[in-house]
């Protein structure tokens, strides 16, 4: 059937990636308590572990920018996903903190790669029309996964289970990505032409480019600095417990996945600028409300709200970056997640900063100065590209 065809397959590990990183990443907010406790240490001390996880995806998206100049697309794929198998077992197998912190470094590496790898075969893949729907269901993996990590990460805690549970979902996902790659055929990456370097390819691109780059650093360190506190804050000023503050997370992963599937609608119909625009806009004042709000039912609905306007809003910037070539290469798709990645790296340690010089309250604060810095970068652009 031509449903299991090639395309489709490698497509599906392609998604699978974004599903992956969103397993490893998304339970933070519900596994540093168990992590402290466990460890014998302070909560800011496990949230600032969680800078091995994202400053490894950092790297990883640094590399993505050069490796498939020298690498195939399948090798990338299935070699990654292996060292992720692996450091999660090594998590599990090693009852220390050090070997934790390593571990969650190499899986940032891993995740980094992977998730640069999947976009440039979507880009390989889809023309122009199709190509930021395409991206948008990457996010409705990661949206969907967020929903059943933190939820099973709860569940797995209020049972007394190992913390390092929460990741059982991502290994059994990776190890379906290492399958199909191993089995899929994949598109061609071709080296630089002769004469043709990387430093003078960037040099070509539009200077909106590199400000759509920014407006994503901005957006990913707001949006990993709720998820990561959010749960804490709803304990320590809301008065829920564990369980039901791994719910809040759960409520904007879920808004997320509603949302994208949304905006993979909105996309084939109305102007990419002006949903951008639109959803920058609304997502950047619906932050307000994760902080003046005054009861646990209100941040639930606020959560939730707040997804529903996000879900598209990351693939949509970054197909809009794209946009300012008429035949975006891999090397730009790969640079444009390279902010992604380091918006995610810096967000545990700049959040956790925060919360020591101010408050949980602050943080989140933080979160929405964040999403303001967003929309200016995005205005910005427009003007770079009018101009």
């Amino acid at each position: 059937m031509t449903i299991f065809n090639n395309n489709n397959r490698i497509t599906f590990g392609s998604f699978l990636a974004y599903f992956v990183m969103s397993a490893v990443i998304s339970p933070l907010g519900v596994v540093t308590a168990p992590i402290a406790e466990h460890f014998d240490i302070s909560v800011t001390t496990a949230n600032a572990a969680f800078t091995w996880l994202t400053s490894g995806i950092f790297v990883g998206t640094v590399i993505a920018v050069f490796v498939f100049d020298f690498l195939a697309l399948k090798k990338v794929i299935a070699g990654g996903a292996v060292l992720i198998c692996l450091c999660i077992a090594a998590i599990y197998g090693f009852d220390s903190f050090r070997v934790f912190k390593i571990s969650l470094g190499v899986v940032g590496v891993s995740c980094g790669i992977e998730l640069s790898a999947a976009a440039v075969v979507i880009a390989k893949l889809y023309d122009t029309r199709l190509r930021a729907s395409m991206l948008l269901l990457t996010d409705s993996f990661y949206s969907i996964a967020g929903v059943v990590s933190t939820l099973l990460a709860g569940i797995f805690l209020a049972r007394q289970w190992h913390w390092a549970s929460a990741y059982l979902l991502a290994f059994v996902v990776t190890f379906a990505i290492a399958a199909i790659a191993l089995a899929g055929r994949y598109p061609v990456t071709r080296p630089a032409a002769a004469g043709e370097q990387a430093g003078s390819e960037w040099s070509r691109w539009p200077a909106s480019v590199h400000t759509v780059g920014l407006a994503m650093l901005a957006y990913l360190v707001g949006f990993v600095t709720i998820y990561s506190w959010v749960p804490n804050y709803a304990q320590d000023y809301l008065a829920l417990d564990a369980e039901t503050a791994s719910e809040v997370v759960s409520r904007l992963f879920l808004g997320m996945f509603i949302g994208q599937l949304l905006m993979f609608f909105l996309v084939l119909r109305f102007s990419l600028r002006s949903l951008v625009f639109l959803y920058a806009s609304l997502a950047t004042l619906l932050t307000i409300s994760l902080w003046s709000v005054g009861a646990g039912a209100e941040l639930q609905v606020a959560m939730l709200a707040l997804g529903l306007v996000t879900g598209g809003l990351l693939k949509t910037v970054l197909t809009y970056g794209t946009t300012a070539a008429p035949d975006p290469s891999p090397k730009m798709v790969s640079y444009l997640i390279f902010y992604a990645g380091l918006g995610t790296a810096i967000a545990p340690f700049v959040s956790s900063r925060v919360v020591e010089q101010y408050s949980m309250h602050g943080v989140l604060q933080f979160a929405t100065l964040c999403y303001v810095a967003m929309l200016l970068l995005i205005v910005l652009s427009s003007r770079l590209r009018a101009s």
